[in-house]
């Protein structure tokens, strides 16, 4: 029996293998499989590293960056947690030559490693010694950190010289794009041997220590009296190192960098002074005033220092000024970030009904430095900085172990900035990456920049000895340099459907391909080249058998809600919110057929005013400036880790791709969530919607009836076009959600948890409780399918309405895509799962392969083809009003006044 496991997981890898090199691929990276074949093939460095490489090549096109980006969570916990014996960090590099391409990708792995640090730090908050210790990752993490800072503040001091040479005709786009290539991967290969050589200077030094009395402040309910602890603390690499006792156990670190150090006042013994940053507080007591001064001085000095290299002052000077503004930038925006969840996390300790009134207070304290903006995106999606706050706007939602707060900010785009040298920075439509690039990759205009280019450049010579044989593809084109370079290969234009592709994409980047294989299969290892003729795949009825289900699927976007022509010169994208700009206001339009006064019913029980008409409001105060105002919200929480929901996130947006590209025309809303660390995060804001349990408790909606009477009164007469689209949208959405609650074992289906829009679409929230994990476990009363009630059965005309038959057939098809694309999901459970600190995949109950057992179960890979409809229609007859769905309804209105 494992004989033929093996040799099927062979036949996989094959597989994987042919669908990324193969003839077959047309052109096409793509990084669902690439990260496949990483994750298999983790036990060997060569494959790796020719992988790393390979998608490094080709991270210049938009489409594989956004496919980086979408399976960041895998690389990233692959590069944490394997524990592999490799001479090279080789996911190190990979992801420092792909944060040298995007800045706001550098941002996404700093707050991951932020999380993961304070998983395996040796502390738990509560100071307790933390069970989860784990040196290695902990060490891992904290130095991959400070190579993304250097990274950052280093940028590209080749990028201009090389640029130069590309809009003066001395160099094609192509030798562009792989001169540029080979100056991140010198880059990334400099900064890790200056990393190692300053670990192994670090030991040489001599480390300033010593015994201090200290105690921790721990923010729980109270703030809970600790007694004082002689502990030996020692200050190393811009880290402050605490010790049971000179040289004995670390207890924990925190980081010194901006750390906040002084005095306490009033204190209550002598010599007394705290240290605070990142939610770490120490109160400390020195022995004597001369040796507390001593402490201070030396807190201060690595607080005000650069985590980078020496950590001294005089290394920050010696920045150029394009480093500096990178510095500033990087440090401002992660700043801010925190800022935002420090309001609910003050919040959260106040009374409730002091909340309301304190949170306009704090926003008004809240500063936002020059050039920071809500990281609730893609490095390809619209860059928009943030202007103002609005504190008059601000909301906050009171629970009882929290205080998420609802922030809107003026934004603004397409800015026009005097003096810069690219005017491609007033397209009102540029994108977070090209931006960041053209703000920040610019030239220092002194001497010392100009000589480190010259090194530089040789350096990228010796480096790159063999150099790839370059065909241009741009011969006979015009690069006289009338227009910047652009930082994506595949350019700026946009096809038919306005999806940002160049028709001569796929034919330009099979040559590529070709070109890159036939370069490069000398040096591919041999497990990847033996595997590109095409084999005669094995006939298995076993999951690694079934060849069918490793289909591709492109990661689509959120859809545009309306497209608003400015001018006879521009056009405008308003995605968020209403727009204005210098010229007039630009309304977004809702894009659907349901009738204005029917709609603005709905809008009116739902959220009292469109999202629309609010922010038009909000931005009347708002018409002076340059480019486009808009308006972005943005719920900030804390004391509540994120990374389980943003993980679930990822696999609808998932879902929703296989179904899109099956052609199942079901409805899901994704939505963009960031876990900035292990407690803290943000969400972006569902617009035009409530939950069912506010729209039951709204003074309008109806005395009887329920839901069907609920769209009777807003969207008219059930044979009208109105009542018919928003059925049709509640039925879409229904199917959408029944597959990936079931698929991806989604509980705690509350009517607190399920929202409903102005259209009629449902949509899911708060993945507290995924992949079968669910309240009361084993004695969970949710024990259906998915949430399947005769109140949503009776919006649809009933059970055996030709309607309901039209949501059973979705549900079928839906379920068959799913299955058909399965290798791939189960791929990414599994990559997630290893070493997990999720809950779903934790404890004897979920933990040690149980839930990906589970998954794999509910794909029904282990029932034959030709029986599967059958078994996924009876999904949906045990599903019905289901007693365990109605118990857990009455159960959270008994406890928690949830409406039923």
């Amino acid at each position: 029996m494992t004989g033929r496991v093996d040799e099927e997981l062979e036949e996989f890898k094959t597989r994987l293998v042919n669908d990324v090199f193969g003839s077959d691929n047309q052109g096409k990276v793509p990084m669902e499989k690439v990260v496949m074949l990483i994750w298999q093939f983790r036990d060997d460095p060569n494959v790796v590293k020719f992988m790393a490489q390979f998608v490094s090549k080709f991270a210049g096109s938009r489409d594989v960056f956004a496919g980086i980006e979408f399976y960041l969570p895998q690389l990233a916990h692959m590069l944490i947690h394997l524990d592999v014996d490799w001479d090279e960090a080789i996911l190190e590099r990979f992801s420092l030559v792909v944060a040298q391409q995007s800045l706001h990708f550098a941002l996404q792995l700093n707050w991951i490693l932020q999380g993961s640090i304070q998983d395996y730090e040796p502390e738990l908050p509560s100071g307790e010694p933390n069970p989860g210790y784990n040196p290695l990752y902990y060490n891992r993490c904290i130095i991959l950190l400070k190579n993304i800072e250097r990274v950052v503040v280093y940028g590209r001091p080749r990028s201009l010289e090389l640029r130069r040479l590309y809009e003066s005709g001395k160099i094609t786009k192509e030798e562009l794009d792989i001169l540029e290539l080979h100056d991140r991967r010198f880059n990334a290969i400099q900064i890790q041997e200056v990393s190692a050589s300053s670990a192994r200077e670090d030991t040489d030094v001599a480390l300033f220590g010593g015994e201090l009395l200290y105690k921790r402040k721990v923010r729980t309910s109270c703030f809970k009296p600790k007694s004082w602890k002689t502990r030996y603390f020692c200050i190393q690499n811009t880290m402050l190192h605490c010790y049971n006792k000179q040289g004995g156990k670390l207890v924990r670190s925190m980081p010194l960098e901006n750390a906040q150090v002084g005095d306490v006042d009033k204190g209550k013994y002598r010599h007394m002074f705290f240290v605070e940053n990142q939610g770490f507080h120490f109160i400390m007591r020195a022995s004597s005033s001369s040796e507390k001064q001593r402490w201070v001085s030396k807190l201060k000095e690595e607080a005000k220092a650069l985590s980078l290299f020496s950590q001294t002052a005089e290394f920050l000077e010696d920045l150029s000024p394009a480093q500096r503004a990178r510095f500033e930038f990087f440090r401002n925006e992660r700043n801010f970030c925190r800022n935002l969840c420090d309001i609910a996390e003050e919040l959260r300790f106040k009374d409730r009904d002091e909340r309301k009134a304190s949170a306009p207070n704090l926003v008004t304290k809240l500063t936002i430095p020059p050039c920071v903006y809500i990281p609730l995106c893609n490095s390809v999606d619209i860059w928009r900085r943030v202007d103002e706050a609005i504190p008059a706007a601000v909301r906050v939602f009171n629970t009882k172990e929290r205080c998420p707060v609802m922030l809107n900010f003026v934004c603004r785009r397409g800015e026009f900035k005097k003096g810069k040298d690219h005017p491609g920075l007033e397209n009102v439509n540029l994108d977070v990456a090209e931006y960041l690039h053209l703000n920040f990759d610019t030239a220092d205009q002194n001497k010392k920049s100009e000589e480190k280019e010259e090194e530089g450049m040789e350096a990228i010579e010796e480096e790159h000895q063999n150099p790839e044989p370059v065909e241009s593809e741009e011969s006979g084109e015009n690069n006289s340099g009338s227009a910047h370079a652009s930082l994506w290969h595949d350019g700026n234009h946009e096809d038919e459907e306005g999806n940002g592709c160049d028709p001569r994409d796929s034919e330009r980047g099979n040559r590529q391909m070709q070109s890159f294989l036939k370069n490069n299969l000398a040096m591919m290892p041999k497990k990847l080249a033996s595997r590109i003729p095409v084999r005669r795949l094995t006939k298995s009825k076993s999951m690694y058998g079934r060849s069918g289900l490793l289909e591709a699927v492109p990661i689509i976007g959120e859809e545009k809600r309306s497209i608003v022509e400015d001018d006879e010169e521009s056009v405008v994208s308003v995605e968020v919110s209403s727009a204005i700009t210098n010229r007039k206001s630009l309304m977004a339009k809702p894009g659907t057929i349901i009738e204005e006064e029917h709609l603005a019913a709905a809008t009116k029980v739902i959220c009292g005013t469109a999202w629309a008409q609010r922010t038009a409001q909000m931005l009347e105060e708002h018409t002076e400036g340059e480019g486009v105002a808009e308006i972005l919200s943005v719920i900030a929480k804390s004391n509540d880790d994120l990374r389980q929901e943003v993980f679930v996130m990822q696999m609808l947006h998932y879902y929703k791709s296989v179904f899109a590209k099956g052609k199942v025309d079901v409805w899901l809303k994704t939505y963009k969530l960031l876990s900035l660390s292990c407690d803290t995060g943000m969400i972006e804001t569902i617009n035009d919607a409530t939950s069912l349990d506010g729209l039951k408790k709204s003074a309008e909606y109806p005395k009887e009836g329920g839901l069907r009477a609920y769209f009777e009164q807003v969207y008219g007469n059930p044979s009208g076009s109105s009542f018919q689209e928003a059925q049709r949208n509640f039925m879409k959405s229904l199917a959408g959600y029944s597959l990936v609650s079931y698929l991806l074992g989604l509980k705690d289906r509350h009517n607190g948890n399920i929202m409903i829009s102005n259209l009629g679409h449902l949509i899911h929230i708060d993945f507290g409780f995924a992949m079968g994990m669910a309240p009361g476990h084993e004695f969970s009363f949710e024990r259906a399918n998915f949430k399947l009630t005769r109140e949503y059965v009776e919006v649809l005309n009933g059970w055996n309405s030709p309607l309901f038959q039209e949501f059973r057939k979705l549900f079928v098809t839906g379920f068959l895509e799913a299955r058909k694309n399965s290798l791939i999901a189960l791929g990414m459970v599994e990559i997630m799962m290893y070493k997990s600190n999720y809950p779903c995949f934790s404890g004897t109950r979920y933990g040690n392969g149980i839930a990906l057992k589970r998954f794999e179960r509910r794909l029904m890979l282990h029932i034959p083809d030709e029986q599967v409809e059958k078994r996924a229609e009876k999904l949906i007859d045990q599903a019905y009003n289901h007693g365990g769905t109605n118990f857990y309804d009455k159960f959270q209105k008994w406890t928690n006044d949830i409406a039923i």
